[in-house]
């Protein structure tokens, strides 16, 4: 079970460096805005806040597969559960500014192109949430299940 659980990190992980891609190559996601010049954008702080926590998560959860301490695999968790409200920081910071992004252009083709020219690609940003989702639960059965 643990090396689905490191598998499933992989998957997250792999989703997430696209993200951070898009997020960086992207100028118009780092400025978006929503209406009356409210910034809505994701800080950098909070985005490399998150791929560190991500990556410190992501080594102690791998020493703990391979080493077998309990206490790696409780500290792992812990770190998952900061990586994951950082997370869901950023997903409900980008939504507003995603659904202007699509609503403020004309025609049904157009806001999908523009959207898909200005934005994070919502795919994989949902794959990387639904994997996320997975590798939290699964490292926390492992977790709750190897005392």
């Amino acid at each position: 079970m643990r090396y689905a659980a490191l598998a499933m990190l992989v998957c997250t992980a792999i989703s997430g460096a696209l993200i951070l891609g898009a997020w960086l190559t992207r100028s118009e996601v780092r400025r978006a805005r929503v209406r009356h010049g409210r910034h809505r954008r994701l800080p950098p702080a909070l985005v490399f806040g998150h791929v560190t926590l991500a990556l410190v998560t992501a080594a102690a959860w791998t020493t703990f597969v391979f080493v077998g301490n309990h206490d790696i695999a409780t500290s792992a968790v812990a770190l998952l559960a900061v990586t994951a409200t950082l997370g869901a920081t950023m997903f409900i910071r980008w939504i507003p500014t995603y659904r202007s992004r699509s609503a403020a252009l004309d025609g049904p083709g157009a806001a999908h192109r523009a959207t898909r020219a200005t934005n994070l690609p919502i795919r994989v940003v949902l794959a990387h949430g639904a994997f996320a989702i997975a590798t939290a639960t699964l490292t926390t059965f492992v977790l709750l299940t190897n005392r």
